[in-house]
């Protein structure tokens, strides 16, 4: 059948705003029936649409109502889908069209509420023919493209394919509904939580879609298991931003409604060319939006489809009505194929049944009805063909009739010594007993059978309930000795799947690592080769283009410069090929004409080519003597290249700057005092500086011609723009007055210092850093080693600031010693005599240089960073109040930049990764750091101060610092973690110090573990479930220092991945791929005393109580980043490490626990699947009651043996745990689910612990039933326990009254495999991690990660290596392997220590096997194997499922069908007692008496013999009691036959 979609036009009336528009105010109209007339733009022409009907303004709700009614109504019933889309654009009437008023009866209610009563009104019209109706709704809306159940407060879904091939909401809840009262009262309560803003088109705008479904059920007679669905879909409505006025969250919402639907206009487009199509396959995009993903079943074409199109008649929304009309008319071309529901095959299948049973029922009520008339005509005998049921009412009389006999017979025996019964005897020989004697004589015999048959009633009552105990008892025992194997068969199959695939990754690892290794070294073989290869070809190149370059000289000189630049190995080249003589000879060629112009080019190209030998070879060449002529003829370029070739040719080489001519140095100055060009004054400055470096003659030279006087006139005059020139004449005045008297008092004279004290705080030093270090290199030559020099700086102003600098400068120097001469550290010490006090000092300094590097282990980026601790510490010694500078200097930097210069001519990215750095003070741990040496890891409360850490090359930090006793610790670090290069830290002061590195090896001992937090483990600090959170379980064998560093993985991960990128191409701090700038919670970590059972997950509490707590400590301050949680542990007590987040999140997290012992003395285990418990939560309300009396208390029974913790929650309440033994089993068990009743009166309890004080929001209890009651005294271990909660509330007065209102629960953590929990509350649910439903599906468990992938990578700055190496890389390639299998050992040992051992499951298969031989040996008797067999469910029994399911046999359902049984017992019993009473009339022999009294013997006997071959009889004492008297009733009614059967052979009257 094929068919279209239903579409419907209705108009909405104008509003105020739209009846105030001038001009033209509608746009849309109803000419009647089926036809819309309306304008698509503003004068033009008049366009006609038709659909299946049209509704004007004026149109009510009845109207509309009745248009749908009958077809989808109609429809449902015939076994159709149906659905109604309200579609139009915000605004338009939609919700009001589906819902419309509130109001019970309003003639303005909408489709839906009128639509659920014509479902119902149906039913009850046709009742006669419908049975079993079930109807049932879902409620869910979609929000911002997010599937949230309305029913649910707004739970997220997803969606997914059922059984039938209809894809729906997973998860959604479904409401049974019996009356449109109920549903409707559903509706409204869940349309609350529907998300709606206030919009400038609509003061209440629906902002999701909503669905409201209906899922019908009913049998017919001639068709059972009838069904169908009906949805009603309320669109969100679409709208013009710019008519709306949406912003922010509500704009957002706008986005996503329009992208929605716009993939819904789409999907009918689809359909439609589908549908015009057929032979062409068309895709539909339903999976473009939640919407039409939902809806595909819809869509598609298996349902009715009825479109309600919602316009405004106003011409301000004239497009969106025109979209509305052009997606109506698509939606008329679609072609639906609806098909009907199949009826339910199984509820048909259920019926023929019945009516069979039926069937068989009447015809055997008809033979009984028969047999009964015959039995009226025929007297009291039976037919041959009599039912079975009449034949065994006659065996009953039959047997009654002996019973009698058998009380008279014990009657007479009675009486055989009575005297007045030997009278009887005698007047009955003589034939002469009176009447009255004969009468008493019976009465007295009916009073004894009355008496004997009362004790035969009792004695079989008490063999009943004898046989019930049995039947019970031995029941439960099988029970639980089945539910044990299967749990020990679950059990051995999760560690035997655990086992394989711990093997099988055991395996996997081991050959991925292999693989690994050898592929590394094969890469480093083939990259070695390859860099070898393309240096050699770099070379050959290099020296090819040289010696072309060598040929085409003098032309080429700019080629050559450019050349040396970019390649400097080249130089020696250069050299070698008589390079420099042939510049020299280009020099010496000035007067010749036509080359002049080479000559100051030459010059530049000799500064730019020179390297160590070539300034030998210079000398020898007298190529100072030739630059020395350019420098003094040349002209203005000439001069200036002039002096940066005599710079390069003396820098370093005493030869040359000896061979420099006083007529240069006079030269040289001239240009510096008068020359009009900053260049050439620049260069010139320069050659001084570097002539006058350890010249003293020189010094004298320069002194002598007043080059002083001009040098500070010259950084007095300069303009703060040339800051070039500041700074090399300031370095000029630096090198003067280096270890040179005259040249410091001259300084002096001229007012240098005063003049340099200037420049150190001028604008220039803020714009350019340098200058600040070079003035105070002059300062410190100047005035260090001059006191009166220092006298007079110590009077500026700002000489404490002065003092910084000037112990900057002097760290400066020498951490550029050190490294010049490669040494690894160095110490100084100076003191300038005070001239009139000798015990002061005018200025002291002291200070240590140290080199060193951030590594693979010791790059821990900055303070805020999980491995900051990792960085190098340096220990600070300063016993008196100091003036101190630090200066961090990171050596490797000018090869970073060489190198990536080199990498730009070679046509590489010039791309590189700026290492800046930093520097930390804090307080240190004189135990710690001096007396151990070991690094301190908690700096929390003990930050002194910091550098800034946007600096590269250098970095200082300097400050007034007081003195302690207690040492400092000094921390460099770099800005990102994993940035690996060298540095040198100097630390100068003006007190004595000591500088020390704290080693790092043989330190702190670091293990990394890494696990995630998933639902419900994800829940926060605060919640009930932070107890599924993974746990790590620690045992030291001596006293350990612990400290456990806490953070999270992907922001781990993302900083070292930030600190590889470049700097143009890190991740920007506002993209969503920045791990580092996303919002996350606090993190928390927490360490808890394990001594309960500290083999099991802890569960006891996290809230520190002064209680028998077992919370130890905490990180001390709150961080997104990471926190530290440290604790001395203590020998041989169990701890567990908790890792949580202060809120719900699912997240991956990293824990790096550092200890200061040995391996071997610590154990950190991550918690297991072995390691759970069985667990259990019962939820309920608080009840009102009176008092506190137990009985009145919410309360848990507790059956079986083992530890167990039982936790009460409930919030802003205080709460108290109690725990009972019940002495007298005779609780009455529940039917099914149900709660279990409070303790009847003849219940017998014994307080025996509480949970010692009242708890605020959480309580717990912890007990083992092992040590309470039966075992303890030498019998049954698996008691019932009866544990209640009682809960306070504090009152806004201060009055605490118990607590009659919100909710509460109870969680129960089980050891024993068999404790089964029963609540008065009803059945339990389970909420936490169970031993059995911990799988990878639902929880993860901490897991160990290698230390090298979590601390770093290959280095930032790398050295050039491309020369030869002749290393074998077959060797390298052999240490990597032999590197990376020593993690794969460690690897390996994690593995195996986290598996089950062959011993374990050995063990477990004897036990099951031990359970299999018990269960073998329990022959049911015939009263236990005619009982009903075992109930498929146990009601709060642990052997749970998460969902619930495969619940075991529990005591409940068991104690009913022993019920059962002891009454068919009771009934053997009495039909072979009332068989004797048959023989009153003498129908049966005397002989039938001994055989029934010998059966009934037997069968005492028997139940003797069965009570006494159960293995743990209930109380030895009954048992022995109850077996003397049914041996003493057997031995009399034995006796007693005999005796009868000897003195007569008929019954006494």
């Amino acid at each position: 059948m094929s068919s279209r979609p239903r579409v419907y036009c209705r108009i909405r009336p104008l509003n105020e705003r739209e009846s105030a528009v001038d001009g033209e105010k509608e746009c849309f109209f109803g000419a009647g029936g089926n036809t819309l007339v309306y304008k698509k733009e503003k004068d033009g022409e008049t366009v006609r649409s038709r659909f299946d009907s049209v509704l004007g303004p004026g149109t009510d709700q009845g109207t509309m109502h009745r248009l749908l009614q009958a077809e989808v109504v109609s429809s449902l019933f015939k076994g159709y889908n149906a659905t109604v889309f309200a579609y139009g654009q915000t605004g338009s009437g939609k919700t009001h069209t589906m819902e419309g008023d509130k109001v019970k009866g309003s003639d303005q209610t909408g489709l839906i509420p009128r639509l659920v009563n014509d479902l119902f009104s149906m039913f009850r019209e046709r009742s006669e023919d419908v049975t079993n109706v079930r109807v049932s709704m879902s409620y869910v809306q979609i929000y911002q493209d997010q599937i949230q159940d309305l029913l649910q407060a707004r739970k997220l879904l997803d969606i997914k394919l059922d059984k039938s091939g209809s894809y729906i909401a997973n998860g959604a809840l479904w409401k049974e509904i019996s009356s449109s009262q109920q549903a409707m009262g559903y509706y409204y309560d869940a349309g609350k939580n529907r998300a709606t803003s206030a919009t400038e088109m609509n003061l209440i705008s629906s902002r999701s879609h909503a669905i409201l479904q209906f899922h019908l059920q009913w049998d017919e007679t001639m068709a059972p298991g009838s069904n169908a669905k009906l949805n009603l879909v309320d669109l969100a409505g679409s709208e013009k931003v710019a008519l709306s006025g949406a912003t922010g969250a509500v704009l957002k919402e706008a986005i996503a409604i329009n992208k929605s639907l716009s993939s819904l206009s789409n999907v009918i487009k689809a359909l439609v060319d589908q549908a015009q199509n057929p032979a062409r396959q068309v895709h539909v995009p339903y999976k473009d939006s939640k919407l039409t993903y939902l809806l595909q079943s819809s869509l598609g074409g298996n349902n009715l489809i009825h479109f309600i199109l919602c316009l405004s008649a106003s011409t301000l929304y004239r497009n969106e009505g025109n979209s509305t009309v052009e997606f109506g008319k698509r939606a008329l071309k679609v072609v639906l194929k609806p098909v009907k529901n199949p009826i339910d095959y199984k509820r048909l299948e259920e019926m023929e049944r019945m009516i069979e049973q039926m069937r068989k029922h009447i015809s055997d009520l008809e033979g009984r009805l028969n047999q009964r008339g015959g039995d009226g005509l025929g007297g009291g005998g039976l037919t041959p063909g009599a039912a079975p049921g009449m034949r065994e009412a006659s065996r009953d009389r039959t047997a009654e009739n002996q019973f009698l006999v058998m009380e008279r017979i014990v009657n007479q025996e009675a009486d055989d010594d009575d005297p007045a019964r030997e009278s009887w005897r005698q007047r009955r020989g003589s034939g002469k007993v009176e009447g009255e004697e004969i009468v008493r004589a019976i009465k007295d015999l009916e009073t004894q059978q009355e008496l004997v048959k009362a004790q035969l009633l009792k004695r079989d009552e008490e063999i009943g309930l004898l046989h019930n105990a049995n039947a019970r008892e031995k029941q439960a025992l099988r029970s639980q000795y089945e539910q044990e194997k299967s749990r020990y068969a679950r059990e051995l199959e999760v560690l035997q799947s655990s086992l394989l695939d711990q093997r099988n990754r055991l395996t996997e690892k081991e050959a991925e690592q292999k693989a690994t290794a050898w592929s590394q070294a094969d890469a480093r073989s083939r990259k070695k080769s390859d860099r070898s290869l393309k240096a050699t070809n770099t070379r050959q190149k290099s020296n090819q283009e040289l010696d072309r370059i060598f040929k085409a000289l003098p032309e080429s000189l700019h080629e050559l410069t450019s050349h040396c630049i970019l390649f400097p190995s080249s130089r020696a080249r250069f050299r070698e090929v008589g390079g420099l003589k042939k510049l020299l000879s280009l020099i010496e060629t000035r007067n010749n004409k036509g080359r002049e112009s080479y000559i100051a080019h030459a010059a530049y190209a000799i500064s730019i080519a020179l390297d160590e030998e070539g300034r030998e070879e210079l000398h020898e060449l007298n190529g100072i003597q030739s630059l020395s002529d350019v420098l003094i003829q040349g002209d203005e370029h000439g001069k200036h290249f002039a002096c940066r070739a005599l710079e390069a040719a003396v820098r370093g080489c005493p030869k040359n700057k000896l061979a420099i001519s006083d007529e240069v140095l006079k030269t040289l100055c001239d240009i510096v005092g008068t020359h009009p060009h900053q260049q050439v004054q620049e260069a010139a400055c320069s050659v001084l500086a570097e002539a006058a470096e350890d010249q003293p003659g020189i010094k004298d030279q320069l002194l002598r011609r007043g080059l002083l006087t001009k040098i500070v006139s010259l950084v007095r005059e300069t303009p703060a723009e040339l800051a070039d020139l500041i700074k090399v004449s300031v370095t000029v005045i630096g090198r003067l007055a280096q270890q040179h008297l005259p040249s410091q008092v001259e300084v002096a004279r001229v007012n240098g210092i005063q003049i340099l004290a200037d420049v150190l705080f001028s604008p220039v030093g803020e714009r350019d850093p340098q200058l600040p270090v070079l003035t105070a290199y002059a300062l410190v030559n100047v005035c260090c080693s001059n006191q009166q020099n220092m006298i007079k700086l110590q009077a500026h102003p700002k000489y404490n600031l002065i003092q910084h600098k000037l112990l900057e400068g002097l760290a400066r120097v020498f951490s550029d010693n050190i490294v010049s001469e490669n040494r690894v550290s160095a110490t100084a010490s100076h003191v300038v005599p005070h001239p009139t006090d000798k015990a002061k000092s005018l200025f002291a300094y002291h200070g240590v240089t140290l080199q060193s590097e951030w590594s693979p282990s010791t790059a821990g980026g900055r303070p805020t960073y999980a491995t900051f601790l990792e960085n190098p510490q340096f220990v600070l010694s300063a016993p008196k109040d100091c003036n101190i500078s630090i200066v961090l200097t990171d050596t490797a930097c000018d090869d970073g930049l060489r190198k990536t210069a080199r990498g730009r001519a070679g046509g590489q990215s010039s791309s590189r990764k700026t290492i800046y750095m930093g520097i930390a003070l804090f307080k240190g741990d004189r135990q710690l750091l001096s007396d151990r040496g070991l690094k301190q890891l908690d700096f929390n409360g003990k930050f002194v101060t910091s550098g800034r850490y946007n600096r590269n090359r250098e970095n200082t930090l300097s400050l007034a610092l007081a003195g302690s006793d207690e040492p400092y610790v000094i921390v460099p670090f770099t800005a990102h973690c994993a940035q690996h290069t060298s540095f040198v830290l100097g630390v100068f002061s003006d007190e004595e110090i000591e500088v020390t590195r704290v080693p790092d090896e043989g330190g702190w001992l670091k293990r990394v573990f890494e696990g995630s937090w998933l639902a419900p483990s994800a829940k926060g600090v605060d919640a009930f479930e932070w107890r599924n959170a993974d746990q790590y379980r620690i045992v030291v064998q001596e006293p350990t220092l612990m400290t456990v560093v806490l953070s999270y993985s992907k922001v781990d991960d993302f900083r070292v991945a930030q600190a590889r990128r470049a700097d143009d191409e890190e991740v920007p701090e506002g993209s969503d791929l920045n791990e580092e700038t996303k919002p996350r919670p606090h993190l928390h970590g927490r360490i808890f005393k394990s001594g309960f059972a500290p083999e099991k997950r802890f569960v006891r509490s996290n809230i520190p109580s002064p209680q028998n707590t077992s919370f130890l400590t905490c990180n001390e301050y709150l961080s997104a980043s990471s926190v530290k949680t440290a604790m001395l542990l203590e020998p041989n007590t169990p701890y567990v490490y908790i890792p949580l987040a202060e809120t719900p999140c699912t997240d991956d997290y990293r824990a790096a626990f550092y200890t200061d012992t040995s391996t071997d003395s610590v154990s950190i285990v991550p918690l297991n699947p072995r390691c759970e418990w069985y667990a259990l939560q019962f939820k309920g309300s608080w009840p009102v009651i009176a008092d506190a009396a137990p009985e009145n208390l919410p309360f848990v029974l507790l059956t079986g043996t083992g530890k167990v913790t039982v936790i009460g929650s409930s919030r802003d309440v205080y709460l108290l745990l109690a725990i009972y033994e019940v002495e007298t089993d005779t609780w009455p068990a529940p039917d099914g689910g149900e709660a279990v009743s409070p303790p009847p009166s003849g219940v017998k309890t014994a307080k025996i612990s509480t949970s010692d004080a009242y708890w605020a929001n959480e309580c717990v209890l912890e007990v083992d039933l092992a040590q309470l009651g039966g075992l303890a005294a030498g019998g049954d271990a698996r008691r019932t326990y009866w544990v209640t909660l009682q809960g306070i509330k504090t009152l806004e007065s201060g009055e605490q009254r118990l607590v009659s209102e919100g909710d509460y629960h109870i969680a129960v953590y089980a050891e024993d495999i068999g404790l089964t929990a029963r609540s008065n509350v009803g059945e339990g649910s389970v909420m936490m991690i169970d031993k059995l439903t911990a799988s990878p599906g639902h929880v993860t468990y901490g897991r160990e990660a290698f230390t090298g992938d979590t601390a770093g990578g290959s280095p930032i700055v790398e050295i050039d290596d491309s020369g030869d190496d002749d290393r074998d890389s077959a060797a390298d390639g052999d240490q990597v392997v032999k590197e990376e299998n020593e993690w794969l050992r460690g690897e390996v040992a994690r593995l195996k220590e986290g598996m089950p051992g062959e011993d374990e499951i050995a063990a477990l298969r004897r036990q099951i096997e031990e359970k299999d031989r018990i269960i073998d040996s329990l022959v049911p008797s015939a009263a236990v194997a005619s009982a009903a067999p075992p109930q498929p469910g146990r009601k709060g029994s642990f052997n749970n499922s998460r969902r619930g399911s495969n619940k075991s046999v529990g005591r409940q359902s068991s104690s009913q069908s022993m019920r059962g049984n002891g009454s068919n017992a009771a009934r053997t019993l009495r039909s072979g007692s009332a068989a004797s009473s048959s023989t009153a009339s003498g129908d049966v022999p005397i002989n039938a008496d001994l055989a029934s009294l010998t059966l009934i013997t037997e069968q005492l006997a028997r139940k003797v013999s069965q009570f006494a071959s159960l293995d743990r009889p209930p109380s030895a004492v009954v048992f022995k009691k109850l077996q003397l008297e049914l041996q003493s009733s057997a031995t009399k009614l034995t006796a007693a036959a005999k005796r009868a059967a000897a003195g007569f052979s008929c019954t006494p009257p």
